[in-house]
C-alpha cells in the first residue's frame, strides 16, 4: 500500500503503544478519526508515520509575520478538523485572539493593509468572498497571544482608522476568539471548555505534523500575485475601487448592450446602438 492509501493510523508499533490513539474526542477515539481523514484522502500518511494535509488551493491573503503567529494549519486544519472531527476546540488555540477589520472595498482593504505595517503583532488582509462562513466582502486580521494584548492594541488601531482619509468611522472592528468555524461547530467562544488531554493529543501530533511547502516566489511576487487576484475579485462583485491598482484601467472593456426598440422604426432623432454614447454600454454580469 501506499502512503496515499494506508489506513493503519494506531501508532506507534505494537511494541510502543501509546494512549493518545485511545483518547476519545465527541465519542471517537484519535485512531479512528485520523483513520477515517486517511481513507478519505484529507490526510497522508507519509512512510517515516508522519502526517500531512493533502494540498488543497488557500485563501489569499497578503500579510505581515510578527510577534505571534498562530499556527492555523496545523491547530484548525490538522487537528480540530481532522484528529478532532470538529468536536473540540485545540488547547493551543485557548489564548489566540485577534482583531477583525471588515472592509467593503478593496481600496479599504488595502488601507488598513498599510497601516498594519505599523503595527508590530502579526496580520493578513484578503478577500472573504468565497470564505462559506462568513458575510465579509473584505476582512484584515491582527492576531495576539490574550486578550488583554488585543484590548491595549484596539484602541490604537481604532484612532488610525478613523482619521485615515480612506477610511473612517464607519470601518466595523471587532475583536474575536479563534477561529469563525470553532463557534459554528462547538457554540459561543466564552463559552468554551479545554479538556486537559488536548494538551497531551497536541504535543503528540506537533512532532508528527508535516507542513508541506509550497513551491512559491518570495515575498514581493507573491503579494503582486495575491493582490491581481483581489483586483480579479474586486471586479468580478463590482467592486470599481481595483481601478486603484490598475491606473484607472478596467480589467475588460465593457460589452455592447442594445435598445429595447429597433431604433429604425423609434422616429426622427433615433439613435442607432453604435452611435449611442458610451455610457449606454453597460458590463455583463
Amino acid at each position: 500500500m501506499t502512503a496515499d492509501t494506508q489506513t493503519g493510523a494506531q501508532l506507534p508499533a505494537a511494541d510502543e503503544p501509546d494512549p493518545v490513539w485511545s483518547i476519545e474526542i465527541g465519542g471517537q477515539t484519535v485512531a479512528a478519526r485520523l483513520d477515517a481523514a486517511i481513507a478519505a484522502g484529507r490526510v497522508v500518511r507519509r512512510p517515516d508515520g508522519k502526517f500531512e494535509l493533502r494540498r488543497s488551493s488557500k485563501r489569499q491573503y497578503i500579510g505581515n509575520r510578527g510577534e505571534f503567529g498562530p499556527s492555523c494549519t496545523f491547530l484548525n486544519d490538522f487537528m480540530f478538523t481532522q484528529v478532532y472531527g470538529g468536536k473540540a476546540v485545540p488547547i493551543g488555540c485557548r489564548d489566540c485572539y485577534k482583531i477583525k477589520v471588515t472592509s467593503d472595498t478593496l481600496r479599504e482593504l488595502m488601507a488598513v493593509k498599510d497601516i498594519a505595517q505599523d503595527y508590530p503583532c502579526s496580520s493578513k488582509s484578503g478577500s472573504e468572498v468565497d470564505k462559506p462562513n462568513t458575510q465579509s466582502l473584505y476582512a484584515s486580521y491582527f492576531y495576539f497571544l490574550g486578550l488583554d494584548k488585543a484590548r491595549a492594541t484596539f484602541r490604537k488601531l481604532r484612532d488610525a482608522i478613523d482619521t485615515h482619509p480612506k477610511l473612517g468611522r464607519a470601518v466595523k472592528m471587532v475583536i474575536k476568539r479563534g477561529c469563525t468555524n470553532y463557534e459554528h461547530a462547538c457554540g459561543p467562544s466564552d463559552r468554551y471548555t479545554f479538556d486537559p488531554k488536548l494538551t497531551e493529543i497536541e504535543a503528540y501530533f506537533q512532532t508528527r505534523f508535516v507542513r508541506r511547502q509550497p513551491d512559491e516566489p518570495r515575498k514581493q511576487v507573491r503579494d503582486a500575485m495575491t493582490l491581481m487576484h483581489l483586483v480579479r475579485t474586486a471586479y468580478r462583485i463590482g467592486d470599481d475601487t481595483y481601478k486603484d491598482f490598475t491606473g484607472g484601467k478596467t480589467l475588460f472593456p465593457p460589452t455592447v448592450s442594445y435598445a429595447p426598440e429597433d431604433p429604425s422604426n423609434a422616429g426622427e432623432g433615433a439613435q442607432s446602438e453604435r452611435d449611442a454614447p458610451s455610457g449606454s454600454h453597460s458590463i455583463s454580469r
